[in-house]
């Protein structure tokens, strides 16, 4: 086996939909070294498509890194520094303005050479910037502020904002920053069917997808950034884990997802194979929707945040491999982390004086749990249940087969969620998920006019002191005042391996199978 080098290496540990079959025309080049090895991965659950605007959940995040290229690639291993990636420099022309020298010679898996005019598509009115574009309404938590993109000449895109935004760079080294073929967009006989059948930039093409089976990559050998080391990567969904274990132990499987720190010993117990993972840039967390009447009254909310017994479940179900959260951010925020804030802590007797202040009693409160979507979610949602209903709180935990009776519009029940740090920035984080355009405030699930001015603040402000104050007060209002519900704990993904695949994951959810950094050109 080829050793992989990682092009984000950090240390581990010690962090159904109806099949559908698609067979792609577009084919990668031949390979040029037939003696690479391919993969098999089982994953938990494929994404529903393949075009990153429509989606902003883990089980597209890990998959797509390997047919998307980012426009500036984020280094999770340094401090999350920003590399070229599709773009080979920038720089700020003002508050609103920041243009980009586009990589000349970048080869789409279409055999098409990426120009300025692909980059300006990507981010324009057909695809993302239009009321009625098919990816608006997921894209406005990630590129809200963006007016529009335009070729300066050959070699130059500009990216225009609304508004001031201190962070339009990162942006572009985050989620929705990918660039897509032009031609085979428009080519494409509908949007549906280019969703299934994205044509793109990155080190592997997909070349034939049976949702719910598999996913198919293979080798794009004209890649800008050097060879890729595989020939194929093969993501077969599997979502049981003991059958994802089972497989990993007969070799049929190269590496699997999503192992629950309770199967890491069994796992680790071959002498061939390990366990490699920890602590991610998302932390778990409950969400609160105030369409239902107890919910509406924050002293409940308060009540619910405070029943919970972080580190026992912690220490309990995750064997101490994770932290519990300060609250709704993350210790990547850098100056922006706010030290000083605490989270909701475990304090029983004060939840119970809440509910009595609120005149609760006993009406039924549905939490809608999956059994497996998420790491031990399942025993983590029954201890849960436990902790409120020791307050006394009448939960009636409903399972839900996948997410389509839970993220709806105009909820009235609270449901198991995780928040993705989509740049080290609470912009990244709790702005994205709780603020204005977030899909939370568009199902109608809860808003806060202070926290939507607040947060309008941390978007546009240059002055860093002041967006500190912002986010510090904003803070407060979605742990304490308003909670649209409250943060548990790190996220942990562990990932069984033969112990010859030499992979190292990083605190981003990717399975980055590409080249190592210092092949690309």
């Amino acid at each position: 086996m080829d050793r992989i080098r990682r092009r984000l290496c950090v240390s581990a540990f010690p962090l159904a939909a109806a099949t559908l079959s698609v067979g792609l025309v577009v084919a990668p080049a031949t390979a040029q070294s037939d003696d690479r090895p391919s993969l098999v991965i089982a994953v938990q659950q494929h994404p529903p498509q393949l075009e990153p605007i429509l989606l902003t959940r883990i089980s597209a995040w890990r998959v797509l890194v390997n047919n998307f290229d980012f426009l500036i690639d984020t280094d999770y291993t340094d401090d999350f520094a920003l590399r070229p990636g599709l773009a080979t420099d920038w720089r700020r022309v003002d508050d609103r303005t920041v243009e980009l020298d586009i990589r000349p010679g970048v080869i789409m898996h279409d055999g098409r050479e990426m120009t300025v005019e692909d980059v300006v598509f990507s981010f324009g009115p057909e695809r993302m910037s239009s009321e009625n574009a098919p990816g608006y309404g997921q894209s406005r938590a990630y590129m809200g502020t963006l007016d529009r993109v335009e070729a300066v000449d050959a070699d130059t895109v500009r990216f225009v904002t609304t508004e001031p935004d201190p962070l339009l760079v990162r942006r572009l080294g985050g989620w929705m920053s990918q660039v897509v073929s032009r031609e085979a967009f428009l080519a494409a006989p509908s949007f549906e069917a280019w969703s299934m059948a994205p044509v793109s930039t990155g080190p592997y093409a997909i070349t034939d997808v049976a949702i719910g089976d598999y996913i198919l990559m293979e080798a794009h050998d004209d890649y800008w950034g050097g060879e890729p080391p595989f020939q194929s990567i093969r993501f077969v969904e599997v979502p049981e884990l003991a059958a994802r274990i089972a497989g990993l132990v007969a070799g049929d499987y190269d590496m699997i997802t999503d192992v629950g720190p309770d199967q890491i010993e069994a796992i680790t117990a071959y002498d061939d194979l390990e366990v490699v993972g920890g602590s991610t840039i998302l932390h778990r967390s409950v969400r609160f929707a105030l369409n239902h009447p107890v919910l509406a009254d924050p002293r409940i909310r308060r009540a619910l945040a405070l029943s919970i017994d972080r580190q026992a479940i912690v220490d309990a179900l995750w064997q101490g491999r994770v932290e519990v959260t300060s609250g709704f951010q993350f210790p990547f925020f850098g100056d922006m982390f706010v030290g000083e804030h605490i989270g909701p802590g475990y304090d029983p007797d004060q939840a119970r004086a809440l509910l009595a202040e609120a005149g609760y009693d006993g009406e039924p409160i549905p939490y809608h749990v999956q059994c497996c979507w998420y790491p031990v979610e399942l025993p983590t949602s029954e201890a849960i249940v436990a902790m409120w209903q020791a307050v006394g709180f009448n939960i009636e935990m409903q399972l839900q087969e996948n997410w389509d009776n839970t993220l709806i519009e105009d909820p009235a029940f609270i449901h198991n969620g995780a928040t993705l740090m989509n740049i080290p920035d609470p912009v990244g984080a709790v702005w994205r998920l709780y603020g204005e355009g977030s899909s939370v405030q568009r199902r109608n699930q809860w808003t806060n006019a202070e926290f939507n001015a607040l947060g309008e603040v941390l978007e546009t402000s240059f002055d860093p002191a002041e967006r500190r104050q912002a986010f510090a007060r904003m803070l407060e209002i979605v742990d304490f005042e308003d909670p649209p519900g409250t943060a548990l704990h790190m996220m942990g993904f562990f990932y069984g391996k033969r112990q010859d695949l030499d992979w190292t994951p990083t605190p981003a959810p990717y399975i980055d199978l590409g080249p190592a950094p210092e092949t690309a050109g």
